[in-house]
């Protein structure tokens, strides 16, 4: 056999290899198509993919980073691959797991936020190809990406030509059937001709299950409809689709932008400091998996990194490994470094090298694209500026709280705590277990006051936690006046 054929042979075995590989890391929940036919159609070729994603906000969110994992997988085994922001789609709004309608936004938002995602995008992509690069996937000629947005096409279709082509071939029986029309219309505040036309318009582009469904039977359609798009579609070009888990929270809750508690891939709606906490607090039964959702590294080396983890598991070499993998792909190598020194740091009892990004109240350090100058998670306040103050005031200064009365909502409900290192005194109700930051944390009252909270000074610092994972570093400055 010549060479160049057995490099070839020798190059789909390998993605065929890979396509399993994919499957074992926990990407694959559904296959829209026959699995066989996936499965030959990788043995003989590369093949076009893409994930699409709707610009309802100015930022992705951690979530959305699955189908795009799958994404930057793909392309980094010679398939060519597509990122697709839903201009068009998202002007109709996305119905699906929803018993109430989106709240109608402004077709100038919607440009707005396809605008941010497409720089947001462009940057993960060029993360997520150097971390490829760092993990042994080096980038070769035949490699293919393409972000597009599908408001370039959808916006040409005429509603004349869309009737005649794809929705004489959409079944109403079909549609009605479906459990997100069911759910919206038996348990939810009805469903819009707009909602319910939206798996329509997705079927151009099929980027849920359902919507992958009725892509696949669209482009079926519409190429056996016996005018000129008629052609004969074999295995070899067969539309297929895969589908990947949804994020969920502890609670088994969708973890995305409707439901309140998104952890934003923006640094100035989640600051690195806070992403990378939240990622260090990942239970130990999730690390595993989130390892390979949510990294490059091969699973030889996930194994045996859990290995070493298990040998001291206060050490959390698996956590740090998880959120330095996924701040590097988000914001890069320095910042990861960056980020990931902040936090080690904590883990001694001095705190005095978190000060030097620290700002005072009435500072502004500007809207910047740097990811450390955004949220900062080290705040400086005068002692006269809060002694006297309640700490749900002190917590709103910091920037923990976006109000004194939610604020007071979070302590009252026992989600606020003062941090001090192992070896400090406590005298403040009963202490929790030393966290995995090295800290002892001990929830406060709304009535707590600084001098209740004195003994937990460190080098004239306090560490404030609110929630699981959200710390804020306060500098507490004897001579700086500061008017509140």
């Amino acid at each position: 056999m010549p060479a160049k054929r057995t490099k070839r042979v020798e190059d789909i075995q390998a993605i065929y290899r890979w396509a399993k590989l994919l499957e074992a890391r926990g990407y694959i929940k559904n296959i829209a198509g026959d699995r066989n036919v996936l499965s030959n159609l990788l043995r003989k070729k590369h093949v076009g993919v893409y994930a699409g994603i709707d610009p309802t906000a100015p930022s992705l969110h951690l979530g959305h980073l699955l189908p795009l994992m799958v994404l930057f997988w793909l392309y980094m085994h010679g398939h060519n691959a597509v990122s697709l922001i839903g201009g068009a789609t998202a002007r109709v709004g996305d119905p699906s797991g929803r018993l109430k309608s989106r709240e109608r936004t402004a077709s100038s938002v919607h440009a707005s936020n396809a605008q941010s995602l497409h720089v947001q995008v462009e940057t993960l992509w060029q993360n997520a190809t150097a971390s490829g690069q760092k993990h042994g996937h080096e980038q070769k000629p035949e490699w293919r990406r393409q972000l597009l947005d599908n408001a370039d096409w959808l916006g040409k279709v005429d509603i004349v030509s869309f009737l005649q082509l794809l929705g004489s071939g959409m079944r109403i029986g079909t549609m009605l059937g479906r459990d997100t029309v069911k759910n919206k219309l038996e348990k939810g505040d009805g469903m819009s001709f707009a909602e319910f036309s939206y798996p329509l318009l997705q079927a151009w582009d099929c980027d849920q299950y359902g919507n992958i469904v009725a892509g696949i039977d669209a482009i079926k359609h519409i190429t056996q409809n016996g005018d000129e798009r008629s052609v004969k579609l074999d295995d070899s070009s067969a539309p297929m689709g895969i589908t990947v888990p949804l994020l969920t929270t502890s609670k088994g809750e969708k973890f995305g932008k409707s439901a309140g508690n998104a952890v934003w891939l923006d640094a100035s709606l989640t600051s690195p400091f806070d992403l990378y906490g939240f990622l260090l607090r990942t239970t130990d039964e999730d690390v595993p998996r989130h390892l390979n959702l949510f990294t490059f590294l091969p699973v030889a080396a996930i194994e045996s990194l859990l290995e070493e983890h298990s040998k001291n598991p206060g050490k959390r070499l698996a956590h740090h490994a998880l959120a330095t993998e996924v701040l590097q792909l988000v914001h890069g190598p320095e910042v990861a470094a960056e980020t990931r020194a902040k936090h080690e740091v904590m883990r001694r009892p001095s705190l005095a090298s978190l000060v030097s990004k620290s700002v005072t109240p009435g500072e502004d350090p500007g809207i910047t694209t740097s990811t450390t100058e955004t949220q900062q998670e080290t705040i400086k306040l005068a002692r006269s500026q809060i002694e006297n103050a309640s700490l749900a005031k002190i917590l709103y200064q910091a920037g923990l709280a976006p109000s004194v009365s939610a604020a007071t909502r979070a302590i009252k409900s026992g989600g606020v705590y003062v941090a001090s290192s192992e070896s400090s005194s406590t005298s403040m109700n009963e202490v929790e277990t030393a966290n995995e930051d090295g800290l002892t944390f001990a929830p406060v009252s709304v009535d707590s006051r600084l001098e209740d909270i004195a003994s937990f000074l460190q080098d004239g610092l306090i560490v404030v936690r609110m929630g699981k994972w959200k710390v804020r570093v306060i500098e507490v400055d004897d001579d700086q006046q500061v008017s509140s």
